[in-house]
């Protein structure tokens, strides 16, 4: 989509939003006379001077990264200075009430107490609250892990309250007749605010991080799957902008986007791109997703790719090389290398002509058509590009006494790239990429996020 197309649908769904918040109860009749009319206000009041004020997360509908993000090293502190001084007085799971392996394995690992301060807000007052924001967060991670397919009101009732699921009651942490509504959960969840949420997800891979023990070849990983919403594939209202159009469908925020070609699917998709940053282990060939940017299919992948690495920087990832595919490779790579200080390894393009004297097949460098002897890398120069030097024996080459013998060749996004795809480790790398698939797949289907409700 071009910049004033994303625009205009940004100002149509802010305006729709903020007018009209009960805008899902609406009947469809309604929402397409709503929708038309906003759209073509829009459209015939649109000022060109506003593009330059707008934000790429604010095109791209997805939120910027809040400033108090507490940092995996903070975090690590903060711990250090909230338990200091307290007797290690935390009662173990272990016991005869939790029998479930999963449940006991989180129980024991967590530290609820500092979880609650996490998710408490300013006002929050122990002494004055019957249940606690950290007993609403585990019965939704009770209701994630074990019931995902129910509602919330059946949920509350035959898992919560029922007084003979003593195991599900024990993990939540409520006394004898103490209940927790539906209501309670869904305003638990809407007082959350942004940043607070991303903590506790920090907290999380704090612990993830401490916990499992990676080898020392690890590296990252950048790669999405589409999901389907539940929604309507017809849109409410459309709008053409140049040569792209403006589509506003039931769900405000979901987009008609392209996915590759699958047997079973069609091309095209009604919903969200989950954009992830997975971390590699090489030597158990093993990859787990740490961060996700969920946003509209429409958009093009490379788009967020930097969000993605500016987002795993601030929260103090050791970010040093993150492998991705060509999708993510279309905008310009070179900014975000020297921003923050990584390697983004791609499949060299296609479209890329190989240098001079290069061979296609084993990409063997020569100085020039006369060279008989491939030169050796000697590695990468920040100011000239690749170095090679040539490594003949005394007597060797003919030309000895009349070349230079070495050669740079310039970066480019082909094979020449930071990190050149010659190297035997650039291309066992990119060939791991395909363990980052095994987790969407588990998101997908054993999570159960498709379709996808947001």
């Amino acid at each position: 989509m071009s910049i004033k197309s994303k625009n205009i649908k940004r100002l149509v769904i802010n305006q729709l939003k903020r007018e009209y918040p009960q805008f899902k109860k609406f009947s469809r009749k309604q929402k397409k006379e709503l929708v038309q009319k906003v759209l073509d206000e829009v459209h015939q009041n649109y000022d060109k001077q506003s593009e330059n004020s707008v934000k790429s997360p604010e095109l791209l509908n997805i939120q910027p990264i809040p400033k108090n993000v507490i940092s995996l090293e903070k975090m690590e502190k903060m711990l250090s200075d909230f338990n200091a001084g307290i007797l290690p007085l935390k009662i173990s799971a272990s016991g005869n009430v939790l029998l479930d392996d999963e449940l006991t394995y989180i129980y024991d690992k967590v530290d609820w107490a500092f979880l609650n301060r996490l998710l408490a807000s300013s006002d929050y007052y122990a002494a004055r609250r019957k249940i606690h924001p950290v007993q609403l967060f585990r019965a939704e991670l009770l209701k994630s892990l074990k019931y995902p397919e129910f509602s919330y009101r059946k949920f509350c009732t035959q898992e919560v309250n029922n007084q003979e699921r003593k195991e599900n009651r024990t993990f939540i942490g409520l006394r004898r007749k103490q209940k927790i509504a539906h209501g309670q959960l869904s305003t638990f969840r809407s007082n959350l605010n942004f940043e607070q949420m991303l903590n506790v997800m920090v907290y999380f891979i704090y612990l993830f991080t401490k916990t499992y023990k990676f080898s020392k070849n690890t590296f990252y990983g950048v790669d999405s799957t589409e999901l389907a919403a539940k929604v309507n594939p017809y849109p409410l209202a459309k709008l053409q902008v140049g040569d792209k159009k403006v589509r506003i469908y039931s769900d405000l925020d979901v987009d008609c986007g392209s996915r590759r070609s699958k047997r079973d699917k069609s091309n095209y998709v009604v919903g969200y791109r989950l954009h992830t940053l997975t971390i590699i282990d090489a030597e158990q060939g093993v990859a787990f997703p740490l961060l996700n940017i969920l946003a509209p299919a429409n958009h093009h992948d490379s788009h967020f790719l930097e969000p993605l690495v500016e987002f795993g920087k601030k929260i103090g990832l050791d970010l040093n090389i993150v492998v991705a595919d060509q999708a993510y490779s279309d905008s310009d790579d070179e900014p975000i290398q020297e921003k923050h200080h990584v390697y983004i390894l791609n499949q060299p393009k296609q479209t890329v002509n190989l240098p001079e004297f290069v061979t296609a097949d084993t990409h063997a460098v020569y100085l020039n058509q006369y060279c008989e002897t491939p030169l050796k890398y000697m590695g990468l120069d920040g100011i000239n590009g690749h170095e090679f030097h040539c490594h003949a024996a005394p007597g060797e080459c003919p030309l000895e006494y009349s070349c230079q013998k070495f050669r740079y060749i310039p970066c480019d996004a082909g094979v020449f790239g930071k990190i050149p795809y010659f190297l035997p480790e650039a291309k066992k790398m990119l060939s791991m990429r395909k363990v980052i698939e095994r987790p969407f797949n588990l998101l997908k289907h054993r999570e159960g996020l498709e379709p996808l409700r947001v």
